[in-house]
């Protein structure tokens, strides 16, 4: 196809091409054949004005890639073919693979070295017309792009003689002047984007502070060395789209007016025409998550299947459906239209949305992705501006309650600075049932968010299920602000609503909290577990089951719990314990049930019992008292065992309370602490004591709680000694009272708060009785 003239002709519905004899009248325009849509025509990019057509008539022996000679006429759209936005329609009056034979250049100096310029020619096809450079210095070379550097400073006439098969030859030669460059900019900068096709650009001070001044400021491009501008600031329409590469050259003077310095800036850009799928974002080097760990399918534009976000954005492409692509549009179809307006460098960008979706859906939420306050009511159109330039993944989802779901995504180029890999966003945070707090797992601590979120409404997931994987989720309206995990974390089975459901998703997915250690605060309110006896006997002569309460109680009247709203925290139970310790919830603290949520999970292979209570209503509690009871079992054999295998025929049984978190209704971190010494039960065998309950009942302590001294009051029993010892078994003191006396006066000024036992030693037997040391 050297040369080819078509006429275009209609009859009644139909379209037929006469092809001609072969002419060598030039065609009017040079293009480059983006696509081919066989049926439908190909997409055609004017290579001079940046134009775009869609030739649907006489294109059939086009191949995407090629650059051709073309004609056009205004053509209709043929049937069955689907509308398009952006490009003219037209049918091909002329096509032809002879090029026009023309010659010129641009050029711009290295950054770090003033001698060494690089070249561009500016030809249509760089695979037929052939780059012949003369550098005016003796040197020449061969290529479009070619670099080369002059052995000193001076002006050159640099030649660039273009050459095709066909006999084309043309010239174009201009001085160069060669001068040294300053590589580090002369203290300034320079900043160059496109919104569509309008450049913009400026030269501005590295530092405010910067006392000299901009001389002879030179605009120009790689597309050609005609001058762009000579100001600071530059604002001109470029040619089409394409790859640029703009450059500033500007001196500097100081105060005085002389010159101190010479400098030249460059800057690629790339002003690319909108679509599908844009090449300039494809990101071959992505690792994206497999599917077996992240497979959460989104529908592309251009009707592939995608296993994720990921995936879609590495491919290059601009927007995409949640969901398989079989499922798109059965009922409604959320979909809309983009077009940034205006930007600059220094004002930012706006942006204009066109809502076109379709079905039978009742609310739409809409989120610009740059955390400003997402659009929930219904609306056709929005402007919207972004401060700074970037690509912004904006959503928007329409649904149905119990009916129609669905949630596109478009990414938002504001800018040719920024139509770059670099600048891609990261795919949505996706959701995983049952983890509330984004921390990678679900457990009590999940529990807290649900409190602060409850009753929340916003868009249902879609494609939901309460499996633990990744799934896709359009943005909430609120999120915490302590943590800024979004609302949609907290819709844990996906139903559109933050209630007691989501509960059940945590339970499901469970995996135990990391049992931290709580240190010690003096001042800091406590969550303690107080047991109802000091000393359980196990009588081997009548064996029976082992049960030990305790009363987990939070605050003190010394130091109550300020403002609380949630609270959740371990308790990691001894190994001779039974499967399933229950926990019930008392409302002496929080109040009634009905405004709690309230979970309970025991984690038998670690020994450890999970608490999570939270209220759901929004307002805390303050003060003291009781949030739990608990219950310990466990085998009578099991017991008997651990004690004879202990040194005193004896064991202490503690319930240490680890990884304790609290917050308040706004979901801040609340600090709370544990007691110094934790309560303990001692558990022991008949006769190695002669512990009984008679015995016990004789002998009182007061007052207990305790900070200074504490009176033993034992009647007409004789105490032979009273061991004061610690929740390790340790003995801290002695003290053996006179024959005569009814009563013991014990220092305890000395102990650190917390719980200890008093052995007492009788001429009855030996009993224990709990002290409780406070401050």
């Amino acid at each position: 196809m050297r040369n080819v003239t078509l006429f275009f002709a209609s009859f009644f519905l139909g379209a037929f091409l006469l092809w001609g004899e072969k002419v060598y009248a030039q065609c009017s325009q040079v293009g480059w054949v983006a696509s081919v849509t066989p049926g439908c025509g190909a997409k055609i990019i004017d290579l001079d004005n940046g134009q775009v057509y869609r030739a649907v008539l006489g294109a059939d022996q086009l191949i995407g890639g090629q650059t051709i000679s073309f004609s056009t006429a205004i053509a209709p759209m043929p049937q069955g073919c689907a509308p398009n936005g952006n490009g003219q329609v037209v049918s091909l009056t002329c096509i032809s693979d002879t090029l026009p034979c023309a010659a010129h250049f641009g050029y711009y100096p290295d950054v770090n070295d003033g001698l060494q310029f690089n070249f561009v020619g500016n030809v249509y096809d760089p695979q037929t017309q052939i780059c012949h450079w003369d550098f005016g210095d003796g040197s020449v070379a061969i290529g479009k792009n070619v670099v080369h550097s002059f052995s000193q400073k001076g002006d050159y006439a640099v030649c660039l003689k273009v050459i095709d098969p066909f006999g084309c030859v043309a010239e174009y030669c201009e001085t160069l002047k060669v001068e040294a460059q300053n590589g580090n900019g002369c203290g300034f900068d320079m900043r160059v984007t496109a919104v569509g096709t309008q450049l913009s650009g400026k030269v501005f001070p590295v530092n405010s502070q910067n006392a000299t001044t901009l001389q002879s400021v030179v605009w120009y491009s790689s597309k050609s060395s005609n001058i762009l501008a000579t100001t600071p600031d530059l604002s001109i329409p470029l040619p089409g789209f394409g790859s640029y590469l703009v450059c500033a050259q500007y001196n500097v003077t100081n105060p005085d007016g002389t010159i101190t310095c010479a400098a030249t800036k460059c800057q690629e850009l790339t002003v690319a025409e909108p679509g599908c799928v844009n090449p300039v974002m494809v990101n071959t080097t992505t690792l994206c998550p497999g599917q077996s760990s992240l497979y959460s399918p989104v529908c592309g534009c251009n009707g592939v299947l995608y296993g994720n976000e990921c995936e879609a954005i590495s491919a290059g492409i601009s927007s995409w459906w949640a969901g398989d692509c079989a499922a798109q549009g059965s009922t409604c179809n959320a979909r809309v239209d983009v077009k940034i307006l205006s930007g600059s460098l220094d004002n930012g960008y706006t942006a204009q949305f066109i809502n076109k979706s379709t079905g039978n859906y009742s609310y739409t939420q809409f989120d610009f992705g740059d955390d400003s306050d997402i659009r929930e009511s219904s609306w056709d159109t929005l402007i919207h501006t972004y401060p700074a330039g970037g690509i912004y993944r904006t959503n928007l989802t329409t649904w149905k309650a119990g009916g129609c779901l669905s949630s596109a995504i478009q990414l938002v180029v504001t800018d040719a600075l920024n139509m770059c890999v670099s600048s891609l966003p990261e795919g949505t945070d996706y959701v995983r049932p049952g983890d509330a707090n984004r921390d990678g797992k679900a457990n009590v601590y999940d529990l807290l968010n649900l409190g602060v979120g409850h009753s929340t409404v916003g868009s249902p997931r879609p494609d939901a299920h309460t499996n633990w994987s990744y799934q896709f989720s359009p943005n909430w309206f609120e999120s915490l602000l302590s943590s800024h995990v979004n609302y949609k974390h907290l819709d844990c089975d996906g139903n559109g609503i933050v209630n007691e459901y989501d509960a059940d998703v945590v339970t499901q997915n469970y995996v135990p909290i990391v049992p931290t250690l709580i240190s010690f605060v003096p001042n800091a309110p406590q969550v303690r577990i107080d047991f109802a006896q000091d000393t359980i006997v196990v009588n081997a002569n009548n064996p029976a089951p082992l049960e030990i309460k305790g009363k987990v109680i939070l605050g003190s009247p010394t130091l109550p719990a300020l403002g609380v709203y949630g609270l959740a925290f371990s308790l990691n139970y001894p190994e001779y314990v039974g499967h399933n310790p229950s926990a019930d919830y008392k409302s002496d603290f929080y109040g009634s049930p009905n405004h709690m949520l309230w979970l309970a999970k025991d984690n038998y292979d670690q020994r450890q019992l999970d608490l999570g209570v939270t209220r759901k209503n929004g307002l805390t509690a303050s003060g003291y008292g009781l949030i739990a009871e608990v219950t310990f079992r466990a085998d009578f054999i099991i017991v008997i065992d651990v004690i004879e295998r202990g040194v005193n025929e004896a064991i202490p049984f503690t319930v240490p309370i680890r990884g304790i978190r609290a917050i308040d209704n706004m979901g801040n971190i609340k600090f709370i602490s544990t007691p110094a010494q934790q309560d303990t039960v001692w558990i022991k065998l008949v006769g190695t004591t002669g512990t009984n309950d008679v015995l016990a009942q004789r002998i009182s302590l007061a007052p207990n709680p305790a900070s200074d001294f504490v009176t033993l009051f034992f009647g007409n029993l004789k105490v032979e000694s009273i061991e004061t010892i610690n929740v390790f078994g340790q003995v801290l003191s002695q003290v053996q009272p006179g024959g005569n006396e009814r009563n013991a006066r014990l220092n305890v000024a000395g102990l650190s708060p917390g719980v200890y036992t008093l052995r007492v030693r009788t001429e009855k037997g030996v009993l224990e009785k709990q002290l409780v040391v406070g401050r």
